[in-house]
């Protein structure tokens, strides 16, 4: 009997210890020994939190399962309104964040777990920090590989989906519905928007035009947006800010529909810029563009270069607004909508076409994407409401991004009114 129990903790090589000890344990139960005689071999020390282990043997990791990680109940400054992170890790792991109601808010890996969650925190702001941070699950992982945390990370995601939950709000990718993109801020927005209205608030259409004026060059980079970074009310305002908190550089932003702290900012801002959609960036009082620009001045890496001149007291990188060189273009392919059916396509092909010498055309109606949109239907649209525009065109040489898409918005003056978004690429 001795030479089995021995053998039995040896065996098996590639499994974690509990589960050898279970093995024992069933087996020394079938001789009808009690688990006291085996506590020797089957004792194992209380730890505060568990941690990732490895067996010399095979380098077999095993991980902790989310059900079973400790718990860390979070608790509120009465007095500061500051969350106390002080019980939480300062160590490498994976850790799970729920809000007031248990519901899973966010799975994240980090260097030190204690100092991520403080960032949630400051993210999150002093008001609603106790609603969605209530309780902390964590896994300590000291000295661990960053691609074992990123597998630690998936096996507790598979795990919480695999017991019929759904992706936590804070992991949703970017522009999801329901997304919470607090949770994966790096910090550079945590501020409230701007309140143009000030004290005395605004009370004529010049006044918001002059607080516009006055925010555009007071504000090194300022964005004017649907909603704010934290709860963006539209995909492009969403993607916009999304960008600038990504590069990390910081920003202020301007809510346009909030009518309470900046009515008619909103119209002001379009009639400023000579910009009929929103969002609208501006870099050191120049308007850079909207979603598109921006989108493809951060995929050539020119909008970091511009906010880093930009936050270091500069003005707007010259060749970050670089204009379109003259040069020859192919003739591409020109797809002109023409259908009683589709009157805003139609018209929108119209104008195009009669105000330039199209190379290549291209419109998609994006409408069927955001049926039941609250802007859409705001402006009694219930069809033809989202465009996306691909155009190539000779008028557009040696004009810069920003004076390309006015000259097109210029040419669909009549059309605009009936569009609630359009996506614009122009060569």
């Amino acid at each position: 009997l001795f030479f089995w129990c021995h053998f039995s903790l040896s065996d098996f090589p590639g499994r974690p210890m509990a589960r050898r000890a279970r093995l024992l344990l069933a087996g020394a139960a079938a001789w009808g020994l009690s688990s006291a005689f085996l506590s020797p071999w089957t004792a194992s020390r209380p730890s505060r939190a568990p941690h990732v282990q490895r067996w010399a043997e095979a380098d077999i990791m095993e991980v902790p399962p989310m059900t079973e990680a400790p718990v860390y109940v979070m608790e509120v400054d009465v007095v500061t309104g500051d969350l106390d992170v002080s019980a939480l890790p300062e160590e490498m792991g994976v850790y799970a964040v729920y809000d007031a109601t248990e519901r899973l808010q966010y799975i994240g890996l980090s260097k030190d777990i204690q100092k991520s969650v403080a960032n949630h925190a400051k993210a999150i702001g002093i008001q609603e920090v106790g609603e969605f941070i209530g309780s902390v699950k964590c896994a300590e992982m000291p000295g661990e590989s960053k691609e074992t945390l990123k597998n630690t990370w998936e096996v507790w995601l598979k795990e919480h989906l695999g017991n019929g939950g759904e992706i936590p709000v804070g992991n949703l990718p970017e522009n999801a519905p329901g997304c919470d993109p607090r949770w994966r801020s790096r910090g550079a927005q945590a501020k409230p928007s701007l309140n143009l209205g000030g004290v005395g608030g605004i009370a004529s259409q010049a006044e918001a035009m002059e607080a516009v004026r006055t925010a555009v060059e007071s504000n090194p980079v300022l964005l004017f947006m649907k909603g704010t970074p934290a709860m963006p009310q539209c995909g492009f305002s969403a993607r916009t800010s999304g960008l600038l908190r990504e590069i990390g550089m910081p920003f202020e932003t301007v809510n346009v529909l909030d009518e309470a702290s900046n009515p008619g900012v909103r119209e002001a801002v379009k009639e400023y810029g000579q910009w009929p959609t929103i969002p609208q960036l501006y870099v050191s009082g120049q308007l850079v563009g909207g979603a598109d620009i921006v989108m493809e001045m951060y995929e050539k890496g020119e909008l970091e270069q511009m906010l880093v001149i930009a936050s270091d007291g500069g003005g707007a990188s010259q060749e970050a607004a670089e204009s379109s060189a003259p040069g020859e273009y192919a003739t591409g392919n020109i797809k002109l909508i023409d259908d009683s059916r589709r009157p805003t396509a139609t018209a929108l092909c119209k104008a195009l076409d009669e105000s330039f010498t199209l190379l290549d055309l291209r419109v998609v109606d994006d409408s069927a994407a955001h049926e039941g949109d609250a802007g859409a239907l705001e402006m009694g649209l219930t069809s033809e409401s989202h465009f996306t525009v691909q155009m190539v065109a000779p008028e557009f040489s040696g004009l810069t991004p920003v004076q390309r898409q006015q000259k097109v918005y210029e040419a669909l003056s009549d059309v605009m009114p009936r569009i609630h978004a359009l996506s614009l690429v122009t060569r």
